[in-house]
């Protein structure tokens, strides 16, 4: 398994950021109240909204909005220009407040459509903001694409989904449950790089029996022949199982004073035990173990370390060590036909649906032209490489046949 960036059809300058917009929002809301209170004073004193923390809606600006018409419709005609002009001002105020309103509902519309994302384009709302391998300018420039997430054999695409998360570490089990979905089972054996490894992705593969040959942080910085820890690591002090204490450099104990609770982006929860030493004062070894005040706290996370451990294990292995060495010839490769060799670098549809539906086209013809290349390689002649093509072809076509007729089905149902 492996994901590279690609492109969207988007225009790179219709952008929409959270943090803008929620920072617009709060301004907007300010605004509100101020108005409201000097049309409260001036039109309809029992209706005044005194409290800053309500938090306003579209609808009861709506309402509001009506309110104030009505009020202004029931007063009495006048010719004097003081009340004509106060009138003027009134319904000045009004309109300014239907024009808050609108402008309430668009940065609405606009969370709505971001979700847990921190950007969307304006002409792919499916589209994300990310950095792109592919900067001509060099400059770190953000723009909308997809995360696409491919799972290879013998570089043949087995699977493929795409994201809007630019990092690999969320989409890890969501891509399980979409081969899942295609094959009604998991894999049995899972390969990827460093990007995957995380203390919520071991556990899954842990729980339903996925042999894991994923690397983690710093694995390859441990293999390297003059490699040598860093003694005042956490992860280097001696660490006593039975009575729960690590050993500081100095000799000294250090006990655990508790446990904290950390929530990831998913929601999973991650626990890590905290341990205290009881004197640093003094010590000749503290300019270099730690610079803080106080005593030294260390936090470690054992579940993560124990799935770690077991990682290096299989890594290591003669199963991984040739895990290992594919793992850099499958999906790159594929990468590299798919984005030199065919100049497939960026979607030419706009929204998810359709951008799913045209990689999708693109893996059917990736792969009836692997085998087909297989099969000339293997000295097969033409006859029988159209014969593999029309049985790929309508293999295809029924499995897509079943998937659409399932999700009717599943539609149906809702």
């Amino acid at each position: 398994i492996d994901g590279t960036k690609i492109e969207s059809k988007a225009n790179k300058y219709t952008f929409v950021w959270r943090k803008t917009v929620e920072r617009n929002r709060t301004r907007l809301m300010d605004k509100i109240r101020i108005l409201l209170e000097q049309v409260d004073e001036a039109i309809v004193q029992e209706n005044s909204i005194k409290d800053t923390s309500v938090e306003f809606t579209p609808c009861m600006l709506s309402d509001i909005v009506d309110e104030l018409k009505e009020a202004l419709e029931r007063q009495p005609a006048t010719k004097d220009k003081e009340e004509k002009k106060a009138l003027r001002k009134k319904k000045k105020q009004v309109r300014e407040l239907e024009g808050y309103r609108d402008k309430l509902i668009e940065y609405d519309n606009h969370l709505d459509t971001l979700g847990e994302r921190n950007s969307y384009s304006k002409t792919d709302p499916g589209a994300t903001f990310m950095r792109m391998k592919e900067d001509a300018m060099k400059n770190g420039q953000t723009k909308p694409g997809y995360n696409l997430q491919i799972g290879t054999e013998n570089q043949f695409i087995t699977d493929f989904r795409l994201f809007p998360n630019p990092t690999d570490t969320l989409t890890l089990i969501p891509f399980f449950h979409s081969f899942q979905y295609r094959y009604n089972r998991l894999p049995n054996i899972c390969v990827a790089d460093s990007g995957y490894g995380s203390e919520e992705n071991y556990r899954f593969m842990q729980e339903n029996g996925i042999e894991a040959f994923i690397k983690y942080n710093y694995f390859h910085k441990e293999q390297r022949p003059r490699y040598t820890p860093n003694p005042f690591h956490a992860e280097s002090l001696h660490y006593n199982a039975q009575e729960d204490y690590y050993v500081c450099p100095m000799g000294q104990h250090m006990n655990r004073i508790g446990t904290k609770r950390d929530k990831t982006a998913s929601g999973y929860i991650t626990e890590s035990a905290r341990y205290k030493a009881k004197r640093c004062e003094g010590c000749p070894l503290r300019g270099s173990c730690f610079k803080a005040r106080g005593n030294r706290i260390i936090e470690v996370n054992h579940r993560l370390n124990q799935y770690k451990r077991q990682a290096r294990e299989r890594l290591l292995s003669e199963e991984g060590i040739k895990h290992r060495g594919r793992r850099c010839i499958e999906p790159e490769a594929v990468f590299g036909q798919m984005k030199y060799n065919m100049a497939y670098r960026r979607f030419r549809h706009v929204g998810e649906d359709k951008v799913t539906m045209d990689f999708a086209f693109f893996a059917i013809a990736f792969n009836i032209k692997k085998m087909c290349a297989k099969l000339i390689k293997e000295g097969k002649g033409l006859i029988t490489v159209a014969k593999y093509m029309f049985m790929g072809l309508f293999i295809t076509r029924y499995n897509w046949n079943i998937a659409t007729c399932c999700q009717m089905h599943e539609e149906k149902a809702a």
